[in-house]
């Protein structure tokens, strides 16, 4: 079974309001005053106050991969709340995984319509008593081929009655969990300084400009710039990242430039002899 807690180390009060009058009264003539007092009946409001939170296991998931939600009710009001249901609106980028939902739905219901909850120990299902909780969890699979947000939604369907035995319908207000779909991508862009070359041992400078076009970070990136023959890597020519400082590293032999950030950028430079 899911956790649940209680939410408040005190249960809220209702407010109660009352009024009195107070005055004097002279029964006969040279008497003392005497008081008198009156007191009106008391006015009880109720508080009520059920709170939804939504929230997925991870921030970033893959095309198949399979994400847990949990929905929290919290009762942070001055009444017992029944026939608890929260309504939930999957994304259509996510396919709901079988007999994941917890607690088990009652007969009829589903995540569309409503998943009835209860506190721990409650004996009527969908009872939330005051100063406690009822959880929903479930889990879906990501489909194939999708890309962006997986954005799902839901709200609590509550009832309660108020001090003189009405009851009253409500819902809470919309919780959101956001997870997005990773795209890992690399981008390399190869320049040159020149486009033909007519001497023997003439140089050309290439640029390579690597950059994460995903929203996941790359790990353990290794960039390798093929030569050809009759093209021969100039030593101590190659320049990482903008540094003042050459280095001997051949491109041709690889170079490992580490970790990308999504939108970051490395630059590598290095220069070829030609053999004509």
């Amino acid at each position: 079974m899911p956790e649940t807690q209680t939410i408040l180390n005190t249960i809220p009060s209702p407010f109660k309001v009352g009024a009195t009058a107070t005055g004097s009264v002279t029964v006969k003539a040279g008497e003392s005053p005497k008081s008198i007092q009156a007191s009106s009946n008391v006015i009880t409001t109720d508080v009520v106050k059920a709170v939804l939170k939504e929230s997925a296991e991870k921030d970033f998931a893959n095309n198949g991969k399979k994400i847990k939600y949990t929905v929290a009710l919290q009762n942070n009001s001055s009444v017992d709340l029944y026939s608890a249901k929260i309504i939930n609106k999957l994304c259509p980028k996510t396919t709901l995984v079988n007999d994941s939902i917890i607690p088990v739905p009652q007969p009829g219901e589903t995540l569309k319509t409503g998943i009835s909850v209860t506190s721990p120990n409650e004996t009527s299902v969908g009872s939330v008593p005051k100063g406690k909780s009822a959880t929903l969890q479930y889990e879906v699979t990501v489909n194939k081929n999708e890309t962006g947000d997986i954005v799902n939604c839901s709200i609590a369907e509550i009832k309660f009655m108020d001090q003189i035995g009405n009851e009253y319908t409500g819902r809470t207000e919309q919780s959101m969990a956001v997870t997005t779909i990773a795209e890992a991508n690399l981008q390399i862009i190869e320049t040159a300084d020149k486009t033909f070359v007519t001497e023997n041992n003439e140089e050309i400078i290439f640029k390579l400009i690597i950059k994460n076009t995903g929203n996941v970070r790359i790990t353990d990136i290794v960039v390798m710039s093929q030569l050809p023959a009759g093209m021969n890597y100039k030593p101590n020519s190659t320049l990482k990242n903008d540094t003042i400082t050459f280095s001997d590293e051949n491109p041709a032999d690889s170079i490992n430039i580490g970790n990308l950030d999504p939108a970051q950028i490395y630059k590598i430079q290095f220069s070829v002899t030609t053999s004509l």
